[in-house]
């Protein structure tokens, strides 16, 4: 290392050097003192830039990552609340559903018993069978969606079914009215026909003659009931009839009870099928106790055999 030379060649000529000089070694030893020196300084003074730099950068890092947790958060929030939102509009549909439902059953059910449904055939409180044949599957998710739209198209046929129960209950009822007030029920609560509506023999003269109503005769004392409901427009004595009882239906029906025993009703009384309204007799023109029932219609006496015996 000492006998190291070097040679340096400047406008004077060339010039050695050689290591084994004690001053031009001191003198490197400086210079390279010194150069490790300012290298060692310079990192000194570098390090906190480069450390500061590093520090930003490694926030911006986070800041960024703490932004998208946000971003993210506030996303799944928004999407449960979406979910919540459809869950609860789903979960009041059902409960508007359930109660049609139930609302259905009950018109159902009476419709039922007022059309004279086999029970057995329609009950309302099974399930109704299902089935078939394997299907295939189309492999369509069910979303909240497609929930929601099937749940709004059952709610749309629930409404229309509550539409036609109710125009098929008024109907019943105006059919259950109009039967109510027509005469439909024997007039005597037992006993039989002992004359016909029509021509027959007068069994006080023997001449022919037109009977304007039906004779009943039964036990004695039978109780005479009103044929339909109305009102009680005639309650005493009238004539050939003896004690009668007449009732208007409030349809142009009227109807006549003759040759009464008592009469149990009074004059403007309202009365159901089936009331008790006298107690058969032979007051008036006959020759033995029974019920004499005429039937008019508009003010014309009709045959009765057809309403009482429909």
């Amino acid at each position: 290392m000492q006998n190291l030379t070097i040679l340096k060649q400047d406008h004077s000529g060339i010039k050695k050097y050689a290591l084994s000089d004690r001053s031009l070694r001191l003198k490197i030893y400086a210079l390279t003192a010194l150069g490790i020196s300012l290298v060692f300084s310079l990192g000194l003074l570098a390090a906190p830039l480069v450390l500061d730099l590093s520090a930003t950068n490694d926030k911006q890092t986070i800041q960024q990552l703490q932004a998208r947790v946000e971003a993210g958060q506030a996303e799944l929030n928004a999407l449960k609340t979406g979910v919540q939102n459809d869950i609860d509009a789903m979960t009041l549909q059902i409960g508007q559903l359930m109660a049609q439902s139930t609302r259905l059953n009950a018109l159902g059910s009476r419709l039922t018993a007022a059309s004279d449904i086999n029970l057995d055939d329609f009950d309302l409180n099974a399930m109704p069978g299902l089935g078939g044949a394997e299907l295939e599957l189309t492999g369509e998710i069910n979303t909240p969606q497609t929930v929601y739209s099937n749940l709004f198209s059952l709610e749309q046929s629930f409404e229309q079914q509550q539409e036609q129960f109710d125009v098929l209950s008024r109907l019943l009822n105006e059919q259950s009215i109009e039967q109510n007030v027509t005469p439909h029920m024997m007039p005597l609560e037992s006993g039989w026909i002992s004359s016909y509506y029509g021509k027959r023999i007068d069994p006080f003269t023997g001449k022919q003659a037109s009977h304007s109503g039906m004779d009943y005769s039964g036990a004695y004392q039978s109780k005479i009931r009103a044929a339909a409901d109305g009102v009680v427009v005639w309650a005493g004595p009238r004539g050939s009839y003896g004690r009668m009882v007449e009732i208007d239906h409030g349809n142009g029906f009227m109807t006549r009870y003759a040759h009464a025993e008592k009469v149990e009703v009074e004059l403007g009384q309202r009365v159901t099928a089936g009331d008790h309204i006298a107690t058969m007799g032979k007051t008036g023109r006959a020759t033995s106790e029974h019920l004499h029932f005429e039937v008019l219609k508009n003010g014309h006496k009709v045959n009765p055999l057809p309403f009482i015996h429909s």
